[in-house]
């Protein structure tokens, strides 16, 4: 049983990865509608604050947002725990160390946790029309979501018999 645990994890990372590397394509690299006519009364833009006045694009972008830096962290944060779990349960697999077996389970909960809020904070910066965000293949995240629900029943099931 720990063994099928770990080729559905295998199987869900390798959608990730697939996700991310062929399908997942800034949205300034799509292509674009039409723009709509402009109206001829525009309004001006806020005036900016004077100690803001000197702040890179990227800067008054990152001020911008909500909570900023948080897709760059869940980018980040995802892969590396979902390697790390994966790692840990490879290791219960090789010793049969229950304590193995716990830590993947809390490493791949929270990198399911960090999976979703990179999913959020990417659908808000691609509904905003936001550079950088990911247009995904929903097929895809389907799949993954599945590979990640079904990983995390195998480990919690396993973890809890151990």
């Amino acid at each position: 049983m720990a063994i099928a645990a770990l080729l559905v994890w295998m199987c869900t990372a390798a959608a990730g990865g697939y996700l991310l590397v062929s399908r997942g394509r800034p949205a300034d690299e799509q292509p674009a509608p039409e723009p709509e006519p402009a109206p001829v009364a525009a309004a001006a833009p806020a005036p900016r604050r004077s100690r803001d006045r000197f702040d890179p694009p990227s800067l008054a972008r990152a001020k911008s947002e909500p909570l900023p830096g948080v897709r760059a962290l869940a980018e980040f944060a995802h892969p590396a725990l979902a390697i790390s779990g994966f790692a840990f349960w490879a290791a219960y697999v090789l010793t049969r160390d229950r304590v193995f077996a716990a830590i993947g389970l809390g490493i791949v909960l929270g990198a399911i946790c960090a999976g979703l809020s990179w999913f959020t904070a990417n659908r808000r910066a691609l509904r905003r029309g936001k550079a950088g965000a990911l247009v995904l293949s929903p097929r895809l995240l389907v799949l993954h979501a599945v590979g990640a629900a079904l990983t995390v029943l195998l480990t919690a099931f396993i973890v809890a018999r151990a």
